[in-house]
């Protein structure tokens, strides 16, 4: 892993084409004045080897699922559910937490519009009213947490606290 300043990680996803926008989260946390680190390592879309490569505990992983709820009037919603990296998505506790009949993982074609990354690489920010961000509580026991940066080679670590205050968001028990 390679430890490098926003300007130089930035100046490498310029001449790359990429989905999702990196600059737009290095713009949205120095927008908000969030401290973060960005980590420059090889790709990787597991949690469990980012975290390995990336040289944290995975529980300080922020695992983002894309889930797809279905309520009762047969509408749908879409959530970013936030978990640890050592935690699996309750899709059950999330359709409970929408009220709504039942939850699966989004097709990625959805997935991948919601949030314009590739799947394994989505962070726990939407940039798109249409996805909630569902905070788990078990995520919140740890000081600070990493996470993919809409790329599969970078990631991003910030304070817990300070996440939580910048992002919309609800908390709650999705995961198992």
């Amino acid at each position: 892993m390679v430890l490098v300043n926003e300007t130089e990680a930035v100046a490498g996803v310029a001449r790359e084409d990429a989905v999702f926008s990196f600059r737009r989260i290095i713009d949205f946390l120095v927008a908000e004045k969030v401290n973060h680190r960005v980590m420059v390592h090889p790709p990787e879309g597991q949690t469990v080897a980012a975290s390995l490569l990336r040289g944290h505990s995975v529980e300080q992983a922020a695992k983002c699922m894309v889930v797809e709820v279905k309520h009762d009037n047969g509408q749908l919603s879409y959530v970013l559910a936030v978990v640890s990296g050592n935690r699996r998505v309750a899709l059950k506790n999330v359709a409970g937490f929408l009220e709504g009949v039942k939850a699966k993982l989004a097709p990625s074609h959805i997935a991948s519009q919601l949030t314009r990354c590739v799947m394994g690489a989505v962070p726990p920010i939407s940039f798109d009213d249409r996805l909630q961000v569902v905070v788990d509580r078990g995520l919140l026991s740890t000081e600070e947490i990493v996470f993919s940066a809409g790329r599969l080679d970078v990631s991003i670590g910030v304070n817990t606290d300070t996440y939580l205050n910048v992002i919309r968001h609800q908390i709650g028990s999705i995961s198992e």
